[in-house]
């Protein structure tokens, strides 16, 4: 309470102090970004003043054609022009090059993986810390971060319908914005004002199989009068699932010896004949070599070939399925000429849905146990195929916004606004199996794991397949206040500044079924299910800001206009240290109008998350590892090994920071009206990102020097921590056994990034007389590098151009090319999207190019159609020549293409229609 009534007592002391900056300018202009930006008609007679407007990067208003940091506009029109409408994220990957890599991960996580995000959408501008606004402010992350999840808002919620633009700022901005826009920011504008009513609605379908459909329909209506503006919008969407089975590069998948009919004895594998049921058990029972003899199994089989008997592709999805209803309110009231109310609201329920195959069940069957014919001691497999381990989450979302804003003086504006954003999730998690049921079951015959299939009503009556489930919630509370005016008129123009403050509270909790809570010993009572401790952890964030334009030439002979723009931001966190972040931006017009350079050098953080800071352990076991041992009597020095392992939290992490640089050109010369060009330089350098170091590292650095270690107070025999014997000399590793050593591995600041590229922008409107309106935009995004350490003096590993399992697949560039063409009431559109080859990082594989090709028709009727004004059809196809990704099964093991970058539908149908009233 106390930092709030801190924060509430600073926004009035800024505020007085602005009332009194304008009594000393009260005669001065208005504000302007330059010397007005200025066009001439096609008559070349009448002069238009662009007007002033606020642009997602800076709190300063600025003519459209005068911003010194690159922005990426989304129009509504371009959105609508996309064939999907049920996911956002999927079409940002495809129409914006720069969302490239792993870190963009929505409907493709349909896998084991999906825990990650919950059927949620993770938007990650250059695979890299994004900020994601909504409206210019911040939203709740997914409360799927309370299980360990990703950090992210979910771009799922945000409804096609009430959308008016996305603006994307490719540039560090932590001054204007704080934590988290470190690669940039993805500002979601939702419709503010609307003056009628419109319905409408999209199908679509695949020709491919399984006839995958999507579906949407929305309304839209509002009221526009004189101090008084209301919209409002609802839509519902659904996307059906795809499987594995039904794509031709993931149809067979193999790689489980644990399936029905499955038996192991040491390395030798025995299958089941199909033909039988079960086996017969005759008296102790029989050797193998007999039952094999006999007919009922055929072996003995290695792995691999045992292996090849079960497809894992048929029960697994490729895309989850995806459900959305939504609700969007905005509205503002003019109460006088200086004061203005406004707010807007924002419902969301979605419902997601993936799944894997059945639990594998691995149990030791002694010789002589019940329904083992063997007459020695084997490993029984089996996994129940009609309970595949289903993922079901539900995800109620509300987001209100309100507040004030209004004039200070003729040139001075102030804006203050409370919000409040609430996400809640539950989980189910159906097909995980009852251990303590299941030995129980088996122990007494109810379930014959040497069987095919479990006699009718047998698995219901042991109670051995339950649904694991758990709750997680998000909050985000908040408020915020800043005041933007102008201070002087200099020689150039006008010397402009913007002030502000912000406050907030973020919280994350989340909680499980009793058998999903992990015992003393990490153990939980669910086989397949995920742990989840109790974890309840919450921060406070104050903020404070200052942004600066200062113009300081103009109508020289080598400088047309010069300005020079500054930002700085201080954030006090309530858990971790505090940052205070630069930024610098230049815009430079060496000629005229035509030609102007720009560049920004910017400061960024991104703080560590609250489950990183405070969430609890989570125990398990290393994977194999093959250490160089120094004690005596090893009697495998390369056998592998696997200890206990319990991962941590560091309530002492540190932000991440990073420096980012940007510098290019636009150029829209008046010879060709209608040309605009671009091309943007970017470099990023992140250190200090969150991560743990190796577990190879640390046991053999402790196996080496034992106690000397700077590892050492990590492991300990016996027990974790205090709780087992400390290290006290070297060898002692590789002198005790696996299950007997218990590593701890904390989060640490140890990794760093550094990516380097370019992003090239082309657009160029004409007209053709008698033929029509044309519009060719062209989205470039180029790598040249993209280099990840992983801990201090390992060797950067350079991914771009690569598909990696590291960072996914960043294609050393990529391009979105589009032609928009009207007519009257005829419209068309095609699109091209291309992905040369690329190579693997794991031994230089080359994977093949990718190209995509889109096109659509529609027609508007304008004038009375039954009781609409206007009405408009569209028809679309997507991915006309019906192209997959390239198999990459190396990093990308799920489906064996990244579907995430190269899509899995492949050609898609739809049909569009809209009446406004």
């Amino acid at each position: 309470m106390k930092n709030k009534r801190i924060l509430f007592a600073s926004c009035v002391a800024l505020a007085a102090s602005c009332n009194s900056l304008p009594l000393l300018a009260q005669s001065q202009q208005t504000p302007a970004a330059v010397a007005p930006e200025q066009t001439k008609t096609s008559t070349e007679s009448e002069v238009v003043t662009l007007e002033s407007m606020e642009v997602t990067g800076s709190y300063l208003p600025s003519a459209a054609d005068a911003i010194a940091t690159p922005v990426i506009g989304v129009s509504s029109a371009a959105i609508e022009q996309s064939a999907t409408r049920s996911n956002i994220l999927d079409t940002l990957k495809k129409s914006v090059p720069q969302f490239s890599g792993n870190g963009n991960l929505g409907t493709n996580n349909a896998n084991i993986g999906g825990g990650s995000t919950n059927g949620g959408s993770a938007i990650a501008l250059r695979n890299a810390s994004t900020l994601v606004l909504i409206n210019g402010r911040r939203m709740a992350v997914s409360p799927v971060s309370a299980s360990g999840g990703g950090n992210f808002v979910d771009v799922n919620l945000i409804p096609f319908a009430a959308i008016d633009r996305i603006e994307i700022l490719p540039d560090g901005a932590s001054a204007i914005y704080g934590t988290d826009a470190v690669s940039g920011v993805v500002n979601v504008l939702l419709r503010d004002k609307y003056d009628g009513f419109e319905v409408g609605g999209r199908y679509g379908f695949t020709d491919n199989p399984g006839r995958a459909t999507e579906s949407s329909g929305y309304v839209i209506g509002g009221i526009t009068r004189d101090a008084t503006s209301i919209a409002i919008a609802a839509e519902y969407a659904r996307q059906d699932p795809l499987f594995n089975y039904q794509r031709p590069y993931s149809a067979e998948t193999f790689g489980t010896g644990s399936f029905p009919g499955s038996v192991s004895i040491g390395p030798d594998f025995y299958l089941l004949n199909p033909a039988i049921n079960a086996p017969t058990v005759v008296g102790a029972g029989q050797p193998a070599g007999t039952l094999v003899g006999l007919g009922d199994y055929s072996g003995p089989n290695s792995f691999g070939t045992q292996s090849q008997n079960f497809n894992l592709s048929r029960f697994v999805t490729q895309s989850i399925e995806n459900e959305r209803s939504s609700f969007v309110a905005s509205g503002e009231h003019k109460i006088n000429d200086r004061l203005t109310f406004f707010a807007d609201t924002l419902l969301t329920k979605t419902a997601t849905y993936s799944q894997i195959n059945g639990q594998p069940i691995v149990l030791d069957a002694l010789a002589g146990s019940i329904n083992n014919p063997f007459d020695e001691d084997v490993t029984v497999r089996n996994r129940f195929l009609d309970h595949p381990r289903a993922y079901a989450v539900d995800t109620d979302a509300i987001l209100l916004t309100g507040g004030f804003k209004g004039r200070l003086s003729e040139n001075w504006t102030w804006e203050a606004a409370f919000t409040h954003s609430v996400n809640q999730q539950d989980y189910a998690n159906p097909g995980v199996v009852d251990g303590a049921k299941l030995d129980a079951a088996v122990a007494s015959g109810l379930i014959n794991l040497f069987a095919h299939d479990q006699a009718p009503g047998a698995i219901a009556a042991s109670g051995a397949i339950g649904t694991a489930s758990s709750s997680y919630k998000s909050t985000l509370t908040g408020g915020d206040f800043r005041t933007v005016g102008h201070l002087a008129d200099l020689a150039a123009g006008s010397l402009d500044l913007a002030l502000g403050g912000e406050y907030r509270e973020e919280s994350l909790s989340g909680n499980a079924d009793p058998l999903s809570i992990p015992d003393a010993f990490g153990e939980i009572g669910w086989t397949g299910g995920s742990s989840l401790s109790p974890f309840s952890a919450r921060r406070n964030i104050s903020a404070g800001f200052a942004e600066i334009r200062v113009p300081l030439l103009k109508d020289k002979s080598f400088a047309h206009y010069l300005e020079v723009s500054g930002a700085v931001r201080h954030e006090r966190y309530s858990d971790t240290e505090d940052p205070t972040v630069p930024k610098i931006t230049f815009r430079y017009l060496p000629f005229d109008d035509q030609f102007a350079l720009r560049g920004t050098y910017s400061q960024s953080f991104s703080a560590p998350t609250l489950f990183d800071l405070f969430g609890p352990s989570g125990v398990g076991y290393t994977d194999d590892i093959i250490l160089d041992p120094i004690g005596p009597g090893v009697a495998d020095p390369d056998a592998p090994t696997q200890t206990n392992r319990m991962d941590v939290g560091n309530p002492n992490l540190a932000p991440s920071d990073s420096d980012s640089y940007t510098f290019g050109f636009v150029f829209s010369p008046k010879a060709i009206r209608g040309l605009s060009f671009s091309a943007d330089y970017f470099r990023i350098k992140q250190n200090g990102l969150v991560s743990r170091i190796e577990d190879t590292v640390v046991l053999q650095s402790v196996e080496d020097l034992g106690a000397a270690s700077p590892y050492a107070d990590r492991v300990s025999l016996g027990g974790f921590g205090s709780a087992g014997t400390p290290i006290t000399a070297p060898g002692e590793i590789s002198g005790n056994a696996g299950d007997d050593i218990y590593l701890t591995t904390p989060l640490v600041n140890l990794a760093s990034t550094e990516i380097e590229g370019i992003d090239v922008q082309t657009k160029y409107d004409f007209d053709v007389d008698s033929v029509g309106n044309f519009s060719v935009s062209n989205v470039m995004g180029i790598y040249l590098k993209y280099e990840t350490v992983r801990a201090p003096g390992e060797k950067a590993q350079d991914d771009a151009g690569r598909s990696s399992i590291l960072n996914g697949t960043l294609p050393r560039w990529q391009s979105f090319t589009t032609l928009d063409y009207t007519r009257g009431p005829i419209g068309g559109y095609l699109a091209y999207r291309y992905i040369p080859s690329l190579k693997h990082n794991d031994g230089g594989a080359r994977l093949g190019r990718f190209y995509t090709l889109d096109a659509a028709v529609s027609y508007t009727l304008k004038g009375k159609w039954f009781a609409a004004n206007e009405a408009k059809f569209t028809l679309g196809i997507e991915n006309i020549t019906n192209q997959f990704g390239p198999d990459d099964p190396t990093s990308f093991g799920d489906s064996n293409v990244d579907t995430g970058t190269y899509g899995a539908m492949g050609r898609f149908y739809y049909a569009d229609v809209k009446f406004k009233f």
